[in-house]
């Protein structure tokens, strides 16, 4: 364990994985969903801690050409690649600091200029009390008032059935945390598992698959840490106080929703507590969120939140289907009543880009709540918020390419491509990468089967055959919406 990373695991990296939450848009839409007035505009500062490999470092400064975007992280091999994307891709708006935390002073901190966006995912958590004390000094001097915070963090009680699994995989690794040792830790607890009384989790069920489904190096970082501690939502709004954040809301859209999250029955329970820290505790008691992604603001300024809904603009991100998707809600799924999933679709095909309201009121009696169409529409990423008007950046296109270049034949990974009119990233996986930088690199839509020529140059004619159907069936699901979010 080197003494520089402070008990977290940071010997082997591990896959990308953006998450669409993390875009401003999304963190908009969260603050209007709770009544609370934000948005992004074009002089944003952004910057993300324990950012990795910078990904969405990148993605957003791509996608964002006035806007000034910060990774830090204590990982230099992780900065490195990330500064070198943003140097293949000409993003001058991209900035890489190497930095723990814990020792940033108050006199460098005041040297950063305030922020309109911090972001945390997957850092609370697995860091020390030294490290958490860090961040909120730097909340508290580099978030700007009216800025806003986002907090993807494990939870308790949900998460708490998988603390003694934890200390089994840490001890059954030794005394080393890279992916190496992770997968020798998993291969020994598929081996010792069913003599011992575990409590059955969802996490144990990923590390018991045969073949396994997890990466050892996701293992690694997410178990093998010295100091992996899932918090109560109630006690981490208590320790954000001290930077004067105040909580808006849950990025899982439906979790807003008492009609979606819960039963009759334990809404009224959830009702009968003061709101606030209580009742969010009740909603954890309910829902098996063990990892939670949580909005904070730095002074909230409340607005109508059916106004600021209304306002809205949405955008098809791929084909609508003939009926509602269903959304997952952790214990369940809800979808749309099928006349005004219909007239829904109709709508958005029609116009590509509408107003929340005006797309209300196109489907008509029976319409859905504002909040339950952003959640159907948001949640199950068939749509996703529009800011600027459908054309291309050089700087996203330069990104698209060169992140195309860097992980196009990667296994697995969730990836962005970058969109100047979502003023964020688009999800994407690695093939969906190439495909875009094909289009961007003058590949014929019309002409599949060369670009499966030129990405597998060794294939038989009948492999060749699937894997032009494949493009055609990516490219048609894709292209309208890479074309509406400025990709293409």
């Amino acid at each position: 364990m080197a003494a520089w990373s402070r008990g977290y695991a940071a010997a082997s990296p591990y896959r990308i994985a953006f998450q669409v939450a993390q875009n401003p848009g999304h963190l908009a839409v969260v603050c209007a969903m709770a009544g609370v007035d934000w948005q992004p505009h074009e002089a944003l500062r952004v910057a993300d801690l324990g950012c990795g490999r910078g990904h969405a470092v990148n993605a957003l400064a791509a996608a964002n050409p006035g806007w000034t975007v910060l990774g830090i992280d204590t990982t230099p091999g992780q900065l490195a690649e990330g500064m070198e994307l943003a140097a293949r891709a000409g993003l001058g708006n991209a900035l890489f600091l190497e930095a723990d935390l814990a020792r940033l002073s108050e006199a460098e901190l005041e040297r950063i200029a305030p922020l309109d966006v911090v972001m945390l995912h997957g850092v609370w958590s697995w860091v020390s009390d030294e490290v958490r004390a860090g961040v909120l000094r730097f909340l508290r001097h580099c978030l700007k008032p009216g800025g806003i915070a986002y907090l993807g963090y494990n939870a308790l009680p949900a998460a708490g059935v998988d603390f003694a699994l934890q200390r089994l995989l840490r001890h059954l690794a030794g005394d080393r945390q890279d992916a190496a040792a992770a997968a020798l830790a998993m291969a020994r607890l598929r081996e010792v598992a069913p003599a011992l009384p575990l409590r059955p989790s969802a996490m144990l069920t990923r590390l018991l698959a045969d073949p396994p489904v997890l990466e050892p190096g996701f293992v690694a970082h997410e178990f093998l840490t010295a100091h992996w501690r899932p918090v109560f939502h109630e006690d981490l709004c208590g320790d954000l106080r001290a930077a004067k954040l105040d909580f808006v809301g849950s990025c899982n859209l439906f979790e807003a929703l008492p009609a979606l999250r819960c039963e009759p029955a334990e809404n009224a329970l959830l009702e009968a507590l003061p709101e606030g820290g209580a009742r969010e505790f009740g909603m954890d008691l309910f829902l098996p969120r063990g990892f939670r992604a949580d909005l904070f603001i730095r002074g909230p300024r409340r607005v109508d939140p059916q106004a600021a809904m209304a306002r809205l603009v949405l955008g098809a991100t791929r084909p609508l289907p003939a009926e509602s998707p269903s959304l997952g809600t952790g214990r369940g799924s809800v979808a749309m009543a099928e006349p005004a999933w219909e007239a829904l679709a109709a709508a958005l095909a029609e116009a590509e880009v509408l107003p929340l309201g005006e797309l209300q009121r196109r489907i008509g009696p029976g319409a859905p709540k504002l909040a339950e169409l952003l959640a159907i529409l948001i949640g199950t990423e068939l749509a996703a918020p529009v800011f600027r008007r459908p054309e291309r950046k050089p700087a996203a296109t330069r990104f698209n390419l060169a992140a195309a270049a860097q992980h196009h034949w990667a296994e697995g990974g969730h990836y962005a491509l970058a969109s100047p009119v979502a003023a964020g990233g688009l999800p994407a996986n690695a093939l969906e990468l190439a495909l875009a930088a094909a289009l961007l690199d003058g590949a014929d839509p019309d002409d599949p089967g060369a670009l499966a020529r030129r990405l597998e140059p060794g294939l038989e004619e009948d492999g060749l055959a699937r894997a032009a159907a494949r493009i055609t069936e990516i490219w048609e699901a894709r292209i309208p919406a890479w074309r509406r979010f400025g990709v293409i």
